[in-house]
């Protein structure tokens, strides 16, 4: 009996510690750097308004002409919607700006999205609707805690 109480408490172990070093692989942010922050412009092509995360897809003019589909990974379809969002606010084609921490390897085009200015002047900004930020981050690098208002505009330079 007692070999096959063991067995089982050792399954179970083994259970719990895969499941959380998934969790904490998923929101550490070490896909993303936090020294690679740029901002952005270009043309939505897609929204995937799933869970986990959000993503948006912008195809980003460069400055020499070409351009680059990036992915954005953006917080909970929930906070988006708590704060007002829908997905017919991210229409293709619709114009905008965004401000992201890159991923670590930029041949991926990802970031994680602290800031999204749509057309009409809108700011997706704050906790729960930017990305994962990155590990090394100050704890408020995805937005400023609910109700303190938009997030200053960062410091980062247009993606070229």
């Amino acid at each position: 009996m007692n070999s096959y109480f063991s067995g089982k408490k050792a399954g179970c172990l083994l259970v719990l510690s895969i499941c959380t070093s998934t969790a904490g692989a998923h929101h550490g942010g070490g896909t993303f750097d936090p020294s690679k922050c740029f901002a952005f412009k270009g043309t939505i092509r897609q929204l995937a308004w799933a869970n986990p995360h959000a993503w948006l897809y912008v195809q980003v003019q460069k400055e020499a002409g070409d351009s680059e589909l990036w992915g954005f990974e953006f917080g909970t379809v929930g906070g988006l919607s708590r704060a007002g969002f829908r997905p017919s606010d991210f229409a293709i084609g619709t114009k905008v700006s965004v401000t992201a921490y890159a991923n670590r390897d930029l041949v991926k085009h990802t970031g994680s999205a602290n800031r999204l200015i749509l057309p009409d002047g809108r700011d997706v900004t704050g906790a729960g609707i930017a990305g994962t930020a990155p590990a090394g981050t100050p704890p408020t690098a995805g937005g400023p805690p609910p109700g303190a208002g938009p997030a200053p505009a960062a410091n980062c330079p247009e993606y070229k």
